[in-house]
């Protein structure tokens, strides 16, 4: 049997900086804040921090659409604030994961500005740019993660960008090798400094289709959710390949993406031997109230049939990364709801049903993730946006 890795034998702790801990006074958490908890947490057995996105940011999406991908938000405080929150870690075997945003940008990011201001500008191509339909309308009639069109238009190119989420998250063009080689370089560099992982955001989106046509409407809006047309498009493996051989290989480090809507069966292909990363968030335990394939912003909660269906996706991931991969143990993140929300009715006791969950969480085989405010405080995690 092959000698288990550092990080597969501890825990990993979700922090969402803005709320954590201010040491400033401004009614906002920040880097030097999580620094000041480093030994509470290792009492926990947390052997890594996942911090989401610290980057400059407008905040239109609390930090996931990101102005610049090697800087540090002045509100979260200095590079030298995160310089020394990564070297206190380490004195105390904690590494700090940064969270990649690669799918998109802020539409603030100098990239975009330059790519929004002329066809001919130096990132003209660097995100997605389509003519309108003959009758001025979007490309296509693909609607947004976050609800409405997934095109918005731009005066003076005089054509529509894509955006997966937010209007103001304009999506990267992938199939440009110069912004591959900028989201590699950008990656390296937080492994200059030290960082001991990636959370990479959203994955299964960058590869879009060949040709960009209408889908079948799911929903009386004549829309069909983005999800269902782009979600991992045949080649997305090749830039992942690309992706791990530029950054990730000869690092001791490790890699979990976000990878809503890849299945158990096609696991192998992702992680393991043969795959791209460490881990994989799929959410087959997640969506389990969707048979449809909707996603998490449209949550709902628990149902009756939700417990029996929970056992069985657990158990299929579980086989499936049994020989070859890793498994990365969760039950909420800052896009899910509470998990006691999630897998017990309203009128359950909060306190045993948190103990349940963390009972799965800490005994299957895999890396405990737990989000913020997490399990061991009755499962009243955070919610991007509330």
């Amino acid at each position: 049997m092959n000698k288990l890795k550092w990080w597969q034998k501890t825990n990993v702790y979700q922090v969402y900086p803005k709320s954590f801990l201010d040491t400033t006074g401004s009614g906002t958490g920040d880097i030097p804040g999580v620094t000041e908890k480093l030994d509470y947490l290792k009492t926990l057995g947390v052997g890594a921090i996942w911090l989401t996105p610290v980057y400059p940011s407008p905040m239109v999406d609390n930090g996931y659409d990101i102005a610049d991908f090697k800087g540090i938000d002045p509100s979260y405080g200095s590079m030298a604030d995160m310089e020394k929150l990564i070297a206190e870690g380490k004195k105390r075997d904690i590494r700090i994961v940064m969270d990649l945003v690669y799918n998109h940008s802020s539409d603030k990011h100098p990239w975009f500005i330059d790519s929004a201001s002329s066809r001919d500008s130096e990132h003209s191509d660097w995100y997605i740019w389509r003519d309108a339909k003959p009758d001025g309308s979007a490309p296509t009639n693909w609607r947004s993660i976050f609800g409405g069109s997934a095109w918005t238009w731009c005066e003076a190119r005089q054509q529509y960008y894509l955006h997966t989420f937010a209007e103001a998250q304009p999506d990267l063009n992938w199939e440009n090798p110069k912004v591959r080689e900028a989201l590699y370089e950008a990656a390296n560099f937080w492994l200059d400094k030290g960082v001991g992982g990636f959370r990479i955001d959203a994955i299964v989106y960058i590869k879009k289709p060949a040709e960009f046509v209408d889908g079948e409407p799911d929903s009386e809006d004549g829309m069909v959710n983005i999800h269902t047309m782009i979600a991992g498009t045949p080649g997305i493996l090749d830039f992942l390949h690309e992706f791990k051989a530029k950054v990730f290989a000869g690092h001791d480090i490790f890699t979990v993406a976000e990878a809503n809507g890849v299945s158990p069966e096609q696991l192998p292909q992702w992680v393991g031997k043969d795959g791209v990363f460490d881990m994989l968030f799929e959410f087959s335990h997640m969506n389990l109230e969707f048979p449809k394939g909707e996603i998490w912003s449209q949550a709902t909660g628990y149902t009756e049939e939700i417990i029996p269906k929970l056992k069985e996706v657990i158990a299929a991931s579980q086989r499936a990364t049994a020989h070859n991969g890793w498994y990365p143990i969760f039950f909420e993140n800052h896009d899910q709801m509470r998990c006691v929300r999630h897998y017990f009715p309203d009128e359950a006791p909060k306190g045993p049903a948190a103990k349940a969950m963390a009972s799965i969480l800490l005994t299957l085989r895999g890396t405990p993730f737990v989000s913020g405010a997490g399990l061991w405080q009755c499962g009243l995690g955070f919610h991007r946006g509330l």
